[in-house]
């Protein structure tokens, strides 16, 4: 039976059957917005007026019969189908509203700005509260897009050509005097001929000057030195008479302390080599 919001205007009670017509479209449509993500269409589009109209109805009926027979099973059977529906347009609004943010998130922000793939609802078959709602989360959204610059994000910044000229620091050849400057063919020129060995003849004194270093290093031994071989790896460094700290392996020959020479001895980590 089709029920439209002339007949239930007044604040009095449904007749029976426009009650259940309204009550089955509610249980129905209940059923399948729990299954939509988007919205789906309402029965009528002051369908939100009938049911407004539907719990009054169930009011009214239950105060009446509260009057005339007092409390007993039909007003508990009233008062579970008051639950049922009350239960049923939380239901609906719950998941009406979450399909109108998710639609107009759709196109607003995932549709970056490409209409022609989501379509607006068609008013014609929503309430149009629900349109009002609808218009003010596409707005909050618009809103959202522009404080995280959205657009840039997705499309990009745009020209990104740099300037071919770049300033910066001058070449350090320009705080060069001019007069200063010695050209690469004089440079060639004064190089010596690739036939000119400057190392030649150094081998020949360097023997000489070991002998030396050898001759001088006994002298310079004080009393309180010694003179040993290492015999074994140390694996911790030690300091030596001059105070350096080394790390002496098998064939390395240092000048200790007298007494740590003799306890590196005595360890048989070295033996004396004093000349």
């Amino acid at each position: 039976m089709a029920v439209s919001s002339a007949e239930v205007s007044a604040p009095t009670a449904l007749s029976d059957q426009a009650v259940q017509a309204i009550e089955s479209r509610l249980m129905a449509l209940q059923r399948s917005q729990a299954e939509q993500d988007l919205p789906v269409p309402l029965p009528t589009s002051d369908f939100w007026k009938l049911v407004s109209q539907l719990t009054q109805s169930i009011e009214i009926e239950m105060d009446e019969c509260i009057r005339r027979e007092g409390w007993g099973a039909k007003i508990q059977l009233l008062q579970k189908r008051q639950n049922n529906i009350r239960w049923a347009i939380g239901s609906i609004i719950q998941h009406r509203l979450n399909a109108f943010v998710r639609h107009a998130n759709m196109r607003t922000l995932l549709n970056r700005g490409n209409s022609s793939d989501i379509s607006e609802p068609n008013w014609t078959q929503h309430d149009a509260s629900e349109r009002a709602f609808y218009e003010g989360v596409c707005r909050l959204i618009e809103k959202f897009q522009t404080e995280i610059d959205w657009e840039q994000m997705q499309n990009g910044i745009g020209d990104t050509s740099i300037s071919s000229t770049i300033q910066g620091i001058a070449p350090l050849t320009e705080f060069v005097e001019k007069e200063d400057v010695i050209p690469l063919e004089q440079m060639e020129q004064e190089m010596p001929p690739p036939d000119v060995h400057l190392e030649e003849g150094w081998d020949e004194d360097i023997p000489h000057v070991q002998e030396e270093v050898k001759d001088e290093t006994p002298n310079e031994l004080d009393d309180d030195c010694l003179r040993i071989r290492f015999i074994k790896d140390v694996e911790q460094p030690v300091i030596d008479f001059d105070g350096n700290e080394v790390q002496p392996l098998v064939g390395d020959v240092f000048v200790f302390p007298e007494v740590l020479a003799k306890a590196m001895i005595k360890m048989d980590y070295a033996e004396n080599a004093s000349i």
